[in-house]
Parts: C-alpha cells; sequence; structure tokens
C-alpha cells in the first residue's frame, strides 16, 4: 500500500522528490494524516499551493479543524483521508476503484 500512495503522491506533486509516503494513526489523537519522506514540510507545502481547493473539500470528509491550517491535515478515518486524497488531484472513478482492489 505504501508504494502505491508513494506513486500517487509523486505524480500530484513531481517537483518534489519522495521516496516513502504513508498514512499513520497517531495514538493520542485517533486521527489519520500522511507522513511523507524525506522533506515532509516542503512536500505539503507544494501540495497546497498547487491544489488550493484542498481545504475545502477536507471539510467534507470530516477534518479535525485544527489540522486545517497546518500541514498536517488529520481525519478520523482512513478511508476519509483517502478520499479526499482522491478529490483533490481528481482522480478518475475507475482508478480510484483499481487503487481500491489493490488495498488502497
Amino acid at each position: 500500500m505504501s508504494d502505491l500512495l508513494t506513486s500517487i503522491l509523486s505524480r500530484a506533486v513531481p517537483e518534489v522528490s519522495i521516496v516513502k509516503a504513508k498514512i499513520t494513526l497517531w495514538p493520542p489523537t485517533g486521527m489519520y494524516s500522511i507522513i511523507v519522506h524525506p522533506d515532509h514540510v516542503m512536500y505539503w507545502f507544494c501540495f497546497y499551493k498547487r491544489y488550493p481547493h484542498y481545504k475545502r473539500i477536507a471539510l467534507r470528509y470530516g477534518v479535525k479543524e485544527q489540522s486545517v491550517n497546518s500541514l498536517c491535515l488529520e481525519f478520523p478515518t482512513s478511508e476519509g483521508l483517502v478520499n479526499w486524497l482522491f478529490d483533490v488531484i481528481e482522480m478518475p472513478q475507475g482508478e480510484r476503484r483499481l487503487l481500491r482492489l489493490k488495498g488502497l
């Protein structure tokens, strides 16, 4: 799953090189977010610049409101996080279905 996510995020922001991306559950908050290596801050800064509508879509998926203005959005479910990502980058439905079959 991590390889698929890394590939999707690499295509979404090709100007930032990434080697790994992972959906992470933060135990203290019980919220999910995506961690990007090696430069998490630079990646999300460029992502948000490229996709300025990310906040509006995040609110539909129950994003933790305190995280909306931070570099690391937090969602109550991993499914909501993935659906947010797919909507923001406007991934076609056929590709979404295929990725879900592969476990993303």
